[in-house]
């Protein structure tokens, strides 16, 4: 539930003129197979996480605009919140305990005239090809209902991923560096992949798996996703000036609240003149 200061926030940001480049805003989705605790447990930390950004952003740089729970998206409050924020020209910054939130995100973002990038950080390409859809299955979704949606995939796992993934990838079209190839030594070929993907797209969203940026065990063989590439990749869509929305996903406060994310979040706002001047 909204603070009274937040509700007052967010009704007289309506009357004023001013421009955030920025629109933060937190998402719990339910899908199967997460159970009932699972999710409840993440809807909590969430909309603590939503207080928790109001308390820690730069008003100047961005609005909040609150928590969304499942039923939000199915009513339609958290597309009404996203079309809003877009039509101020601000890019919304969903913080969500799973990818497929995106495909809450789409019906709004996507416009028909253009090529829109995907361009998710993560050791996951979440294409599991299900009837309906399922954790895991995001980007299929995504590729399966819009002709013009194109992904490139930044930071895939090279021991997790299964070959018929990597041949359902290339059959779509996709485009995707490997964990191992998303790395410092490697930035100047990222970074021109990344440059040619996005000189194809009118719009971009960013997706960035938190998780994937925390080593969860250090015998596992996967490696954590080097943050320093993360920003850069950030910074270079942001300067391109295509970011219709960018999506951080974590379902738990140690992803939420990590040193990444807080990373990730100082980026935006050293980023954020930038988006002023672009408006």
């Amino acid at each position: 539930m909204l603070s009274f200061f937040k509700r007052y926030k967010l009704h007289h940001t309506v009357k004023q003129p001013q421009h955030y480049p920025f629109s933060f805003m937190t998402v719990c989705e339910y899908l199967p197979p997460m159970s009932k605790g699972a999710f409840e447990l993440a809807d909590q930390s969430l909309e603590n996480t939503s207080d928790w950004l109001y308390q820690q952003h730069d008003h100047e740089t961005a609005e909040n605009f609150g928590h969304f729970n499942h039923d939000k998206l199915e009513n339609g409050e958290f597309q009404e919140a996203l079309s809003l924020s877009l039509s101020r020209h601000s890019i919304p910054v969903l913080v969500t305990n799973c990818t497929e939130a995106i495909l809450s995100m789409l019906p709004v973002v996507v416009s028909y005239r253009d090529e829109v990038g995907v361009v998710n950080i993560g050791h996951d390409m979440n294409l599991k090809p299900t009837l309906e859809p399922r954790l895991g299955s995001a980007f299929h979704f995504a590729l399966s209902r819009y002709q013009n949606v194109r992904l490139f995939f930044a930071g895939v796992s090279e021991q997790d991923t299964k070959q018929e993934t990597w041949e359902y990838a290339e059959d779509q079209g996709c485009d995707w560096v490997t964990d191992k190839e998303f790395s410092f030594r490697h930035r100047n070929n990222v970074k021109q992949l990344i440059g040619n993907y996005l000189d194809h797209c009118d719009q971009i969203i960013l997706s960035i798996d938190l998780g994937s940026l925390k080593t969860k065990n250090s015998l596992d063989g996967t490696s954590e996703i080097d943050i320093q590439m993360v920003l850069r990749t950030i910074r270079q869509c942001l300067v391109a000036g295509k970011v219709r929305a960018i999506q951080l996903v974590g379902d738990r406060d140690r992803l939420v609240y990590s040193r990444q994310t807080k990373a990730i979040l100082e980026e935006l706002y050293q980023m954020a003149p930038l988006i002023v001047h672009a408006a």
